[in-house]
């Protein structure tokens, strides 16, 4: 059980984990409340810049100070290309226009799903954003150590799409 679910939300008993569906799930022995817990969406964005990769300098955790795709978590009710959009345009201050869908990625080690898109830039200045220390392109051939597990297969990839290739569907 989470650390963080240790009573019910709907009477506020002690839950306990019992196997529901064929899974360990926390329980409420009270009411027979299951708490079901759901992954968390983020949107990543692959932008492109005169052949070049806009990639943001980390100014939070996970891995600050390290490069990475912009990207962020989903908000509840909002429409995941909108998220997409928002957080390029939060973190580097770049309109874009998403132009393919590179796939969904997860692990069964991580309550987050990444969607993951391409875009092309539409307007808007290069500059970082409140959660990035700084925002630069690097070329293909010259991108610093990204640090998520997935990174370098949202890469391939994406490489695969730009190509007209199949990305991988495993």
């Amino acid at each position: 059980m989470t650390p963080d679910l240790k009573f019910c939300q709907r009477c506020g008993h002690a839950l306990d984990l019992r196997e529901v569906e064929s899974r360990e799930r926390p329980y409420c022995p009270d009411c027979g409340f299951v708490v079901f817990l759901d992954p968390k969406l983020a949107a990543v964005v692959l932008v492109r810049r005169d052949g070049d990769l806009v990639l943001v300098r980390r100014a939070i955790q996970p891995a600050i100070g390290r490069w990475s795709f912009p990207s962020g978590y989903v908000d509840r009710n909002e429409v995941v290309e909108d998220a997409a959009r928002r957080e390029v345009k939060e973190e580097t201050g770049l309109d874009v226009r998403l132009d393919g869908f590179v796939g969904l990625y997860s692990s069964s080690d991580s309550p987050v799903v990444l969607a993951v898109f391409s875009a092309v830039i539409t307007g808007g200045e290069l500059q970082a954003g409140q959660e990035a220390q700084e925002v630069g392109t690097f070329a293909l051939e010259e991108l610093p150590p990204l640090p998520f597990p997935h990174d370098y297969q949202i890469l391939a990839d994406w490489k695969a799409l730009v190509e007209g290739r199949s990305p991988r569907t495993d």
